[in-house]
C-alpha cells in the first residue's frame, strides 16, 4: 500500500477508493520480517487440520533435538508464514456464507457479501462486516450469529493491525466515523457466550481517514488522521479531536501531539490517550 504526504505527514489512505482496494494487500504475502512479494499458498482442509494439530503440540517440540521434532517445527513455521488462512465464501450468486480453511462453518449462506480479510485460524475476530445487497452491517461470528448493527453503512473497514476499530461510512451522508470493540468487566458468571460491545468512538463526521504512526525506538503505535474539507484532526483508540486543525506535530517518545491552527498562536496539546487535548492544556 502506497503512502501519500498531505499536511506534512506520511500517511496511508484508508477510506479512499484506492485505499479500500489496497488496505489489506499485506495479507497476500508471506508473513516474515522482511519485505517480499511471495504469494501465500492456498491450504487444503488437511493442511489446516495438520497446522492446528502442530500448534497444539508445539510446546512439547521446542527443545527436542531429534529429527522428527525439528521437521515438525519447521513445517509449523512454514504453515505459519507461507499459507493463507483467510476464510472462503460458500453459497451461490444470491446468498453467501463463510467457512474456515479447516472446514468449520463460520456464517450461513444468508448474505449478499461478506468480509474475508482476516485469519480464520489464529486471529478470528468477534465481528465482521456483511452486506444485504444494499448496505453493510456487523455480525458476530457466534453460533447462531448475532447482527450487531443495522444495515446502515455504505462501507465498513476493519482496522488492519489490532482489529479493535471499524471505520464506518454513513449510507446517506457518506461521512466516515469509527466504532470500537470493548470488553467490559463482567461481574456475573458464566462469562462464556458473552459478546464484547460495539461503541461509537467517533461519529460520522470525516470526509476521509488516513493511517499514521508514532515511532518510539523500535515500537510503532498506529493512530489516524481525519479530514473534513481542508481541515484535519486525529483519532486514536481512546477518542478523537475536533477536525479544525491545519497540521499537527508529534513527539514520538511521549506519544504527544501539537495540534496547530494557522489562526492561533498557541497549539493545542494532546496525547495518544487524550486526543481531544482536554487534560493536556
Amino acid at each position: 500500500m502506497s503512502s501519500i504526504d498531505p499536511y506534512g505527514r506520511k500517511v496511508y489512505p484508508i477510506t479512499s477508493e484506492t485505499g479500500q482496494k489496497d488496505y489489506y494487500e499485506h495479507l497476500n504475502y508471506w508473513r516474515v520480517c522482511y519485505h517480499n512479494n511471495n504469494p501465500l499458498i492456498i491450504p487444503t482442509t488437511d493442511d489446516a487440520r495438520e497446522y492446528m494439530r502442530l500448534q497444539e503440540i508445539a510446546n512439547k517440540l521446542y527443545g527436542c533435538t531429534d529429527k522428527e521434532s525439528r521437521n515438525k517445527l519447521r513445517q509449523l513455521e512454514v504453515y505459519h508464514t507461507r499459507y493463507d488462512w483467510r476464510p472462503q465464501k460458500t453459497g451461490d450468486d444470491t446468498f453467501v456464507g463463510l467457512i474456515s480453511p479447516s472446514g468449520e462453518p463460520l456464517l450461513p449462506d444468508s448474505f449478499a457479501d461478506i468480509f474475508t480479510q482476516f485469519d480464520a485460524i489464529n486471529n478470528k475476530p468477534s465481528f465482521i462486516p456483511v452486506s444485504n445487497g444494499e448496505a453493510w452491517a456487523l455480525v458476530s461470528l457466534t453460533n447462531p450469529p448475532v447482527l450487531m448493527t443495522d444495515f446502515v453503512y455504505s462501507a465498513i473497514i476493519p482496522e488492519r493491525w489490532e482489529r479493535k476499530l471499524f471505520f464506518v461510512q454513513d449510507a446517506d451522508t457518506k461521512k466516515w466515523g469509527a466504532l470500537s470493540v470493548s470488553y467490559p468487566f463482567l461481574r456475573i458468571k458464566p462469562y462464556k457466550g458473552c459478546l464484547p460491545l460495539l461503541e461509537t468512538l467517533m461519529p460520522q463526521i470525516a470526509d476521509e481517514i488516513y493511517e499514521d504512526e508514532l515511532m518510539a525506538e523500535d515500537e510503532t503505535t498506529t493512530f489516524f488522521m481525519t479530514r473534513r474539507g481542508d481541515k484535519i484532526g486525529i483519532l486514536t483508540n481512546f477518542g478523537y479531536s475536533d477536525i479544525i486543525f491545519d497540521r499537527y506535530e508529534t513527539e514520538n517518545t511521549t506519544y504527544a501531539f501539537r495540534l496547530i491552527r494557522n489562526d492561533r498562536k498557541k497549539a493545542r496539546l494532546a496525547d495518544y490517550w487524550h486526543p481531544d487535548g482536554k487534560t493536556c492544556q
